[in-house]
């Protein structure tokens, strides 16, 4: 399954017209710490503006993650009181916006960490 899913993303990524690829993962992008090549092509802006969003921990930043830059990593679990792990109190879910000239825009909406979690 794992080779699956890596093959239909490099054949989309090579194939794709499109300005924005838009990559959801069950697993954030520092899972991947041992797939450079995936990395990489997260990392490519020469073809696609990439966004991805990975979940598994319980909280939404775009921090704890990999970098891809120039590209965007969101880690989107979400939390709301599900599972509040210490090392990420942001709790709430990610807005994502795709504007009239194509421009995606993402950004977090976030409740206190005291409304889902007891601190």
């Amino acid at each position: 399954r794992e080779e699956k899913a890596f093959e239909f993303f490099y054949e989309r990524m090579s194939s794709s017209q499109a300005k924005n690829m838009l990559v959801f993962s069950h697993y954030p992008s520092d899972y991947f710490w041992a797939y450079p090549n995936f990395l990489a092509e997260l990392s490519n802006a020469s073809r696609h503006h990439v966004e991805f969003y990975g979940g598994h921990r319980h909280n939404v930043d775009n921090t704890s993650v990999t970098s891809i830059a120039p590209n965007s990593a969101w880690l989107v679990g979400g939390g709301g009181g599900w599972g509040c792990e210490s090392d990420g109190t942001e709790q709430g879910f990610l807005v994502g916006e795709i504007g009239l000239d194509g421009t995606v825009t993402t950004y977090p909406a976030l409740v206190n960490y005291s409304m889902c979690c007891e601190a």
